[in-house]
């Protein structure tokens, strides 16, 4: 009972995390228009946020072990949802900047707890109980455009952030009071990183480059091609609706057929976005969603295997802040790509960042298999 409340709350709080950092997605076109920028300063807004968490995820990892992985998990909520209240005050675009970093520090201290938490409490349906928990980025994708955008078409854009606050800081509240103790440190903490991570980290940097960079722009790339905002953000949601299916079905793959699942969806990928690339059709997102959303679940269960118990908070980090230096990079750069050649051009960029990431993991398969 209290693994199924704990995974329950982490999983919330995993979910308001992302609805947080990607409610700026479905309200681009508003504060590109108020604060006339271009979209390579819009893919700043993500990268401003993305590039404090990157930075903070091994200290994450490191000080879960050492002062209780639940403790962490608390601050963070708290934090992340009390900063992001402070768009409300921003009236130009660096302090807009600055809040979303210091939302992004807050969030950063969130994955590397939370997974080495559940990877300890279910050893062995890890890759199945990862999957619950990454069905957050779906789920926190999914709902951001339905709770943001008709706050900012009824009152105004910086109000949707308040709502979002509301209704994430009664979950840490809710960890902090009814999951009594700390349910998961261990005894000996060291900091260490596996050589046979690295090959892992920089498939997840250009994975997650490609992850973020394509949300950031997904609805403005459909409105280019002709869908209102309106079906584009319906689009945006349907894509995590379905996500959430794809992220358990990832986890339930890793379980069954191990690292071979992560070559098999980065494939599938990289595909499924050449032909949103060039289509732009909405048929696209059904399987897409499935595949997208599934390597979450897979990458960490995966980044488990490479640690024990005394480094695993700060493997599940190190992993983790190489990927999300590319998210950092991934949004600025597809804005630079859209702003020089347009969008139906710089979603090209995708497949291909996928292809190269299932090069790398086809390279370290090669690389285990001679050990």
């Amino acid at each position: 009972m209290m693994r199924r409340k704990l995974l329950l709350l982490v999983s919330l709080g995993w979910i308001f995390n992302y609805a947080h950092r990607m409610a700026i997605s479905p309200l681009l076109t508003m504060i590109m228009a108020e604060f006339g920028i271009n979209n390579a300063e819009a893919g700043l807004l993500m990268t401003s946020l993305l590039l404090p968490y990157a930075i903070v995820q091994v200290p994450a990892g490191y000080i879960g072990d050492r002062i209780g992985r639940k403790r962490l998990l608390v601050l963070s909520i708290i934090g992340y949802s009390l900063s992001s209240t402070l768009i409300i005050f921003v009236r130009h675009y660096w302090e807009l900047l600055a809040v979303r970093a210091l939302y992004g520090l807050f969030s950063g201290f969130y994955y590397a707890p939370a997974t080495a938490l559940i990877s300890e409490l279910y050893r062995e349906k890890k890759g199945s109980a990862l999957g619950v928990f990454m069905i957050g980025p779906p789920v926190g994708s999914g709902i951001a455009p339905l709770i943001v955008v008709p706050v900012a078409l009824s009152l105004e854009w910086r109000h949707a952030f308040l709502l979002l606050s509301a209704m994430s800081l009664p979950i840490g509240l809710a960890l902090a009071f009814t999951v009594k103790g700390e349910v998961s440190k261990p005894r000996g903490v060291r900091f260490s990183i596996p050589r046979d991570a690295l090959l892992l980290s920089a498939a997840n940097f250009i994975v997650l480059a490609a992850f973020f960079g394509m949300l950031t722009f997904l609805v403005s790339f459909l409105v280019s091609s002709g869908v209102s905002v309106e079906v584009a953000s319906l689009l945006f949601s349907l894509l995590s609706v379905i996500g959430v299916v794809g992220s358990l079905f990832g986890g339930a793959l890793y379980d069954r057929i191990g690292r071979r699942s992560i070559a098999l969806v980065f494939g599938f990928n990289a595909l499924l976005t050449f032909l949103l690339a060039v289509t732009a059709s909405p048929w696209v997102i059904i399987p897409l969603g499935l595949t997208f959303y599934s390597v979450g679940a897979i990458i960490t269960a995966y980044t488990s295997e490479k640690a024990s118990p005394e480094n695993l908070g700060s493997v599940m980090g190190f992993v983790n802040m190489v990927g999300f230096f590319g998210a950092t990079a991934g949004p600025y750069f597809l804005g630079l790509l859209i702003d020089s050649f347009g969008h139906e051009k710089a979603f090209l960029s995708v497949p291909v960042m996928y292809l190269i990431a299932w090069v790398i993991i086809r390279m370290e398969e090669k690389e285990i298999s001679r050990i």
